[in-house]
């Protein structure tokens, strides 16, 4: 008579919640800093292991990579959203400064830039999406400018890409003045104001 038996499964069954780590770890980053946050951290937050988080995301840059491509879709694609309808530039540009001050229950600023700001703590998967969100969003900046151009809204003295380049430091600057905690009211109208020599005629915010 021949025994037979079951084939051993090879590892631990997977109980990782892939979903919940990448959003705990998003609002963790978000609001201390990457620097702030240490895998151990992260691990000791969402209660996985590290083994566990080394199997699911591959180390650090694969977690964080995940998390920045989450933010993406919760913070840049409505952003690119906004500056892609058809709407006077003056309009969607007040839209843009409201919904980058009004008050949320996330952390304050962007997580985009907050990583942007702290290369040397990133690795390479998250540096390369670092700079294909960059790219995508520069040239978002540089088509809606074209766009309002076209329509005469905005002066024509900037070249398109250095256009880009002067909406992206603006923006960065209302994101950081939110993160550092400044009243959404003051950050609203210097925001509108270091706009204004942009646009053609008296612009109606």
């Amino acid at each position: 008579m021949t025994e037979t038996t079951q084939p051993k499964t090879r590892g631990r069954p997977k109980s990782l919640d892939r979903q919940r780590t990448i959003e705990l770890a998003m609002q963790s980053y978000w609001r201390e800093g990457v620097e702030a946050c240490s895998v151990n951290e992260i691990c000791r937050l969402t209660q996985i292991s590290k083994p566990g988080l080394y199997r699911e995301f591959g180390g650090e840059d694969g977690l964080m990579e995940a998390v920045l491509s989450h933010y993406r879709e919760q913070a840049v694609v409505p952003l690119l959203a906004m500056l892609s309808a058809e709407r006077p530039f003056a309009e969607t540009l007040r839209r843009l400064i409201d919904w980058m001050t009004q008050n949320r229950e996330t952390p304050s600023g962007c997580l985009f830039i907050k990583m942007r700001s702290t290369p040397k703590r990133l690795g390479l998967a998250t540096t390369h999406l670092i700079k294909a969100i960059r790219h995508e969003m520069q040239a978002a900046y540089k088509t809606w400018y074209q766009r309002s151009l076209a329509r005469h809204e905005v002066k024509a003295e900037l070249e398109p890409d250095l256009a880009a380049y002067f909406i992206e430091t603006q923006l960065v600057t209302v994101a950081n003045l939110m993160a550092a905690g400044e009243p959404p009211e003051q950050v609203r109208a210097q925001a509108l104001l270091a706009f204004a020599g942009l646009l053609v005629g008296q612009p109606e915010f």
